[in-house]
This record gives structure tokens, sequence and C-alpha cells, in this order.
């Protein structure tokens, strides 16, 4: 999950959260978006955004990106006047100004805590197993050693 200002992205579900909330957003936005989260605060060119997003395809480039980013703006709220998240490098790209964290999406932490629950039933039965197995041990050994000062047990035949 990378969170920035108003806004969570999770990669996995490739969906944009606001406010826990999908924000709706189609599958070139998300992915130039993905872009930008994997580049925050560096330039990101218009040549790199036709690699990621026109590898193979012969598109008008240059009006296909100017397109996504204004969808994009649209969908983070930045309007012409407040450019709170995607700034214009002009004739050169595009730059995530806002910071960039990477925190754990809720159902990888919990998968953390089952895990861990999970590792401490199991240390619990451990420690159980060595306790009984101890006495049964202690137990059946005092039978062959004598206990300090009680004399031997010897057997007659």
């Amino acid at each position: 999950m990378r969170v920035f200002g108003d806004f969570e992205f999770d990669e996995k579900s490739m969906q944009l959260h606001r406010g826990g909330s999908v924000v709706s957003i189609n599958g070139q936005c998300l992915d130039l978006l993905k872009l930008f989260l994997d580049h925050p605060g560096q330039l990101v060119t218009r040549e790199q955004i036709k690699g990621v997003l026109w590898a193979d395809r012969t598109v008008d480039f240059e009006h296909s990106v100017d397109v996504l980013v204004s969808r994009l703006r649209t969908a983070l709220g930045d309007d012409g006047k407040n450019r709170r998240y995607i700034q214009t490098v002009p004739k050169k790209g595009y730059r995530l100004v806002k910071h960039v964290r990477s925190e754990p999406s809720p159902n990888e932490s919990s998968a953390s805590a089952g895990r861990t629950r999970i590792f401490a039933q199991y240390a619990l039965v451990a420690v159980l197993a060595a306790t009984v197995a101890m006495l049964i041990v202690h137990t059946r050994y005092e039978k062959f050693v004598p206990v300090r000062g009680a004399p031997a047990q010897t057997s007659s035949r």
C-alpha cells in the first residue's frame, strides 16, 4: 500500500482509495499513477510514459499522454490553478510532488498477525510437550538411579 496526500494506492488490487472509498479511474490512469509512485519527486519523462503505457502500440502519443495526465489530475482533485499532486515540467514530463510512503495493506498486517498467532500456538504446544516428556523421564529415571544417601536396590536372582 502506498500512501500520498489523501490517497492510498493498493498495488495488488490496483485500486486507488480516498477516505476509504474507491476512486474510479481506468487501467491506463492506474498504470500512469503507479509509474509516478515508483518515481516520487523525480521527473518522469514523456518518453518513459510512452515506453510503459504504449511500448508495442502506435498511437497519437502526444495527445494520449495529455489526456491521461488530465484524467489522473481530475481523479486526484488537481485543477488548473491548484496542482497539489502532479507538476508539469514543460517539454520534458511530469513529477509527482507529494511525499509517498509505503505501508502494509490491512490484508498484509492481518496475515502477519495470523502467522505470529500460529507460531505462538506451536511454541506453546512444544513447551508443554517438552515439560510432559521431562516429567515422564524424571519419574522413570528415579527407578534406576538411587536418591542420594539411600542404599542402592539390588535385584536378587
